[in-house]
């Protein structure tokens, strides 16, 4: 490889690399366990540049300290400091496989030399775009699938979720797009002069789009045309008022299944059913952002497990195993009414992404048992531990690999996550609005008993340790 081009310090960089990569390909997992938190004497210190060219909210992180990271494997990564980290949260919660798994890598340099291109026009989209849309139907509507519904019947089932948009590279995207479909809904059966309402939970998150960021409460200061609404997870009662105070001026509600945004709260049946029920009545979207859910839970889809048929659903994230970024919204086909480029990204449609996320997606059919117990018994070892130190963890969060710790207080949960970090284990903490006070975790799905075991042990050890 030729690294003149990309500066002097490209080949010290590629030599850690190199050297990090086969440490991982020697170790064992156990002893990968055994060495989380320290430092890899096998692999050469890499040049470290600091951030000062980033944005000043990205750059907190003292310019002396090599904590990014090098190179990683399943839910494992080496710093450019030569520190080996436990990653509990798949990356950014989007590498549904962790990092670098050695079956998706092949198939990429296996679909690349067979001719598979990475990117293309999004009006011309490969034959593997056309597959996921159709994979992506499928798993909406799998319960009619089983019982004998045809794929030809399902297009024109008008109650099925039987439309792709898969032109969006991220969530964000994604979820702005589901609003535009709300909108055009509304001018088509309400007529235009009245303002749409939107309702969603606090705490939602659906992207960094400034017209989903109204929907958490941002930039009121814009929107003089619509009215957003926001209600109390699981609060059935504050959903009817809502919908009575405002009846058929509502265009849409907006509902993460488990919200990892507010401390990973899980979102119950009834309220999803209820959700449901009031959106019919009213006439109104009901959309399911399942960008952070999706393929994280034994139905692909967690929606599923309430018995509801929403609208519209929307993938993202964990779609393509963090390989690159592509998301969708899959939706009824009465409400396709956006034009061409009405919501699109430069690289949606793209064949490669679309080639891993089917691979990933069966890697996943294929597995799904040993992978759902195993999200099932790391979900229970934490509540075990709650039991254990009920004075300092009020309760677990969450379901399955997408967990929470809830603990006393903001700076007990602010002084674990520390202690984690600096024994090495890789995690995020909700402690920045009042009363969030959660550990998150959403481990990759190459999670077996041996990392649960251990995890769970050293969280033991700092909670020891902590008044």
């Amino acid at each position: 490889m030729d690294t003149g081009i990309l500066g002097r310090n490209t080949g010290k960089i590629l030599k850690s690399i190199s050297a990090a990569n086969r440490f991982f390909e020697k170790s064992t997992e156990r002893q990968l366990l055994s060495h989380v938190g320290r430092h890899i004497a096998s692999v050469p210190q890499a040049p470290h540049l600091d951030k000062r060219w980033f944005q000043r909210s990205y750059a907190g992180t003292p310019a002396d300290q090599h904590n990014d990271v090098l190179t990683g494997r399943g839910v494992f990564f080496i710093t450019e400091g030569r520190k080996l980290f436990l990653d509990a949260t798949a990356g950014h919660y989007q590498m549904t496989w962790g990092y670098n798994h050695p079956l998706l890598a092949s198939a990429v340099q296996e679909a690349i030399k067979r001719g598979i291109v990475w990117d293309c026009h999004s009006n011309l989209p490969g034959d593997f775009v056309k597959q996921l849309a159709w994979k992506l139907v499928e798993i909406c509507n799998r319960d009619v699938i089983e019982k004998g519904a045809l794929p030809e019947s399902i297009l024109r089932d008008e109650n099925a979720l039987n439309t792709v948009l898969l032109g969006t590279a991220t969530g964000s995207v994604a979820c702005s797009t589901a609003m535009k479909l709300a909108i055009k809904y509304f001018e088509k059966t309400r007529g235009t002069g009245k303002k749409p309402v939107f309702v969603s939970i606090n705490g939602n998150y659906h992207g960094t789009d400034i017209m989903m960021q109204r929907l958490r409460g941002m930039w009121p200061e814009f929107f003089s045309n619509a009215v957003f609404e926001t209600v109390e997870p699981n609060d059935c009662d504050g959903l009817e008022k809502i919908f009575r105070r405002h009846g058929n001026l509502v265009a849409a509600f907006f509902c993460e299944p488990l919200l990892m945004n507010r401390e990973a709260i899980l979102i119950k049946r009834d309220f999803l059913q209820l959700a449901r029920k009031l959106t019919a009545a009213h006439d109104a979207l009901m959309v399911i952002d399942e960008i952070q859910t999706g393929f994280w839970c034994p139905e692909m889809l967690m929606h599923r497990q309430a018995q509801i048929l929403p609208d519209a659903v929307i993938v993202g994230k964990g779609l393509s195993a963090g390989f690159h970024p592509i998301s969708g919204v899959i939706y009824k086909k009465k409400f396709d009414s956006l034009k061409q480029y009405d919501s699109i990204s430069t690289n949606g449609n793209a064949p490669l992404p679309c080639f891993v996320a089917l691979q990933s997606i069966r890697l996943i059919e294929k597995n799904l048992k040993a992978v759902m117990k195993n999200g099932e018994y790391f979900a229970q070892q934490l509540h075990s531990l709650a039991e254990e130190y009920h004075g300092k963890i009020v309760s677990i969060q969450g379901q399955g690999y997408l967990s929470g710790i809830k603990f006393k207080d903001q700076p007990f949960a602010l002084e674990f996550h520390r202690r984690c970090l600096e024994r090495g284990i890789w995690l995020r903490v909700h402690a920045y609005y009042p009363g969030h006070s959660t550990a998150l975790t959403k481990f990759a799905l190459v999670l077996d008993k041996m990392i649960a075991d251990f995890t769970v042990s050293e969280f033991r050890k700092i909670l020891n340790k902590m008044g």
